[in-house]
């Protein structure tokens, strides 16, 4: 065996994500600090399908087609930010300790002592992008012990049909810890056994006082992060903005359009650390997905959360036991959602208990 270590986590590594990067940065700090003298490392593993989906496209129009030119000058432009994201991306998971690059074939001549599944939605096998990736659920993985964290089904049904590869990992694990309830139905119905609902891990990482964590030069700012927002969200809080004195300041995420913001930073010159930073600096969150909603909460903002069906699968249970959900019922009133008394007294609260329950389920399996 070439490599043995103590402990491992698989969560979509290298993938240009924030709230993916952010995820696993903060499970590996938070078993190192509870493994000490152990030897913790990222799984360097994702999908060559799924890599693709991120960093290759692929022109269709024949050289002798007009269109062919056009598109091989927009390919170049696109080709170069894509590098440049990657190289962002690349400089901020290599911070991480991680294994070598390991495939579905070299996996097993790495050694682990435990691995830790997640967090994340890396059991939805319905999106065709992870490719039914046995990996993700343990598969091929050369382990003495496997547990989840935080794992989530995202938008799978309880009653979906489920492949059998899922059925057999989930009965292997020795523990099965998920994010959110549909996850855990999930599991209870193909094993017999409830899953342990617990937080995502940036919950449990200290970013408050993270020295990586950069701070951006600008200073009061509406943050917007998330796509599809709806034309009457975007024309309220471009209103509110104007009344409050704040420009609009928005991070890219999956190149939706931005010409109504002050200022949109691009991925490829926004590495994940500063990234953070800006939520932590912001004076009002405005966002549409699971993780600008999550850091929002972190950092005790008000927030303008744009709900869609897809994140709320992943996090409804989580607001209605914040008692958050019904604020964010109308995802257009930007008014209402910004001059709610944001008590964060009673959402620590809870969010201590949970932390309890969370961090109790890491101590049982490192024990």
């Amino acid at each position: 065996m070439s490599n043995f270590y103590d402990a491992g986590i698989l969560t979509f590594w290298g993938v240009p994500n924030y709230g993916t990067f952010a995820q696993a940065y903060a499970l590996q700090k938070v078993l190192e600090c509870r493994m000490p003298g152990r030897d913790v490392r990222q799984i360097n593993h994702l999908d060559k399908y799924h890599y693709h989906f991120y960093y290759k496209r692929y022109a269709c129009y024949k050289i002798w087609n007009r269109m062919y030119w056009k598109e091989r000058r927009r390919s170049i432009a696109e080709r170069a930010e894509r590098n440049a994201k990657k190289r962002v991306f690349s400089l901020a998971y290599a911070k991480i300790p991680h294994t070598p690059p390991l495939s579905k074939a070299s996996a097993a001549k790495a050694g682990f002592q435990k691995v830790f599944l997640g967090s994340d939605i890396i059991w939805d096998f319905s999106v065709s992008v992870f490719h039914n990736d046995p990996m993700l659920f343990g598969g091929c993985l050369n382990t003495g012990e496997l547990y989840s964290y935080a794992a989530s089904f995202g938008t799978v049904k309880k009653n979906s049909p489920v492949p059998d590869y899922v059925k057999t990992s989930l009965q292997k694990m020795k523990a099965v810890s998920v994010r959110d309830e549909n996850s855990a139905d999930i599991v209870e119905a193909l094993t017999g056994k409830k899953a342990e609902v617990v937080l995502d891990p940036v919950w449990l990482w200290e970013f408050e006082q993270d020295c990586n964590i950069r701070v951006p030069e600008h200073k009061d700012y509406i943050l917007v992060y998330g796509q599809d927002f709806t034309d009457e969200y975007i024309q309220n809080l471009i209103r509110y903005a104007k009344k409050e004195r704040l420009k609009i300041i928005a991070l890219d995420c999956n190149a939706d359009r931005y010409e109504w913001c002050d200022l949109l930073i691009k991925q490829c010159d926004l590495d994940p650390f500063l990234w953070i930073g800006y939520f932590k600096n912001a004076s009002i969150v405005a966002t549409s997905t699971f993780h600008g909603l999550t850091f929002g909460l972190v950092f005790r903002k008000k927030i303008a959360f744009c709900k869609t069906d897809f994140i709320l699968s992943k996090i409804g249970t989580f607001l209605k036991q914040l008692r958050l959900y019904e604020l964010f019922e109308d995802e257009n009133n930007v008014e209402k959602m910004l001059s709610y008394h944001w008590d964060y007294a009673k959402v620590d609260e809870w969010i201590t208990e949970q932390k309890e329950r969370s961090f109790k389920f890491l101590e049982k399996a490192i024990e």
